[in-house]
């Protein structure tokens, strides 16, 4: 077994940090408290815009390797919403037929989210570091390495934030990392659901193969049609519609947008 340290620190209540060092690497994700009022009131104050339902604000995913380091938190996810004054505009512009059907089936509370400022909470957060990255032409992640059934050394799951959009859908940002003998995997996750409307999902992946020389960062954005995706389950499970992995499998495999760095 390759030489590693699991690390686990505190306790839920005044923060639990689960993680690993190996290879020179220290990889830790962070649970604590759901944002309190005061904290609620800081994010409104400081972004502009009423903050999810639901923020993690004391949780966070970070990896670190000597003075490198690159961290997933909360505030600066929401940071990247929207708050232009045209931004509650763009899903009804770009998906303009399903809103308008679906504001006139007696969804009442859809005049409720119209607001000046981007209401599904989706950003595109590649995560916080100070190290510049340069784009690569092409994926420097190796899928044949991460489909081999190797042992787990660590393996988490985290959440940034969550809202289910006045009861209209579902926006969530979340973490999954795992931490491998030969690489290790660590995926942001942005989901979106808009019943009747749209599905988006944009990822962020960090990864790093032991040996080389080369971090990689990649992120993707897809979307679809509400009714393109719902078509695909047939008569199987709705709740299916809930699973951001499903959705993502049935999701357009041309991106939206994609973004390919490296850093040596």
């Amino acid at each position: 077994m390759i030489p590693h340290q699991l690390i686990k620190t505190g306790n839920l209540k005044e923060g639990l940090i689960q993680g690993i060092t190996v290879h020179g690497w220290t990889i830790t994700s962070k649970k604590g408290s759901i944002c309190n009022t005061a904290e609620m009131e800081k994010l409104q104050k400081d972004f502009g815009l009423p903050p999810p339902e639901m923020v993690f604000g004391n949780n966070h995913v970070t990896c670190e390797k000597g003075d490198f380091k690159l961290e997933f938190n909360a505030y600066d996810a929401l940071s990247k919403v929207d708050t232009s004054s045209t931004s509650s505009e763009h899903i009804k512009v770009a998906y303009s037929e399903e809103w308008t059907r679906k504001s006139s089936m007696n969804h009442s509370d859809v005049k409720d989210v119209v607001k000046p400022y981007d209401w599904t909470y989706s950003t595109d957060y590649r995560g916080t570091t100070s190290a510049t990255f340069e784009e690569s032409e092409q994926s420097m992640i190796n899928l044949e390495l991460l489909r081999r059934p190797d042992p787990i050394l660590f393996y988490d799951e985290n959440i940034l934030y969550e809202d289910e959009l006045a009861d209209n859908g579902t926006a969530m940002l979340s973490i999954r990392l795992r931490v491998m003998p030969t690489c290790f995997l660590v995926l942001q996750r942005f989901f979106l659901r808009v019943d009747d409307v749209l599905f988006r999902v944009n990822d962020t992946r960090l990864y790093h193969e032991f040996g080389k020389d080369y971090f990689v960062r990649e992120f993707n954005s897809k979307e679809a049609h509400y009714k393109d995706v719902r078509n695909k389950l047939g008569r199987g499970d709705i709740s299916l519609l809930n699973d951001p992995n499903w959705v993502d499998a049935n999701l357009p495999k041309q991106s939206v947008k994609t973004i390919q760095e490296k850093i040596k």
